[in-house]
């Protein structure tokens, strides 16, 4: 899979390497690294998740500045 990362610049962690970030795909979409949900949050999402399928939590702010 061929992929660039799309991270706005004003996420990229300077400190360490487990920060969120965005990748686009030459398959037309994103990869996504962000922080896992608690058990609580991934409860109430259990009919929207496939068993292929997780969630990630990442700032607003990252998604809304990628275009």
């Amino acid at each position: 899979m061929e992929f660039r990362e799309v991270t706005p610049p004003e996420f990229i962690c300077q400190s360490c390497s487990a920060c969120p970030a965005v990748f686009e795909t030459a398959n037309d979409s994103y990869l996504v690294i962000g922080k896992k949900l608690p058990a609580s949050v991934l409860a109430q999402l259990k009919n929207r998740i496939a068993d292929d399928e997780f969630i990630v939590e990442v700032p607003r702010g990252m998604i809304d500045k990628l275009k």
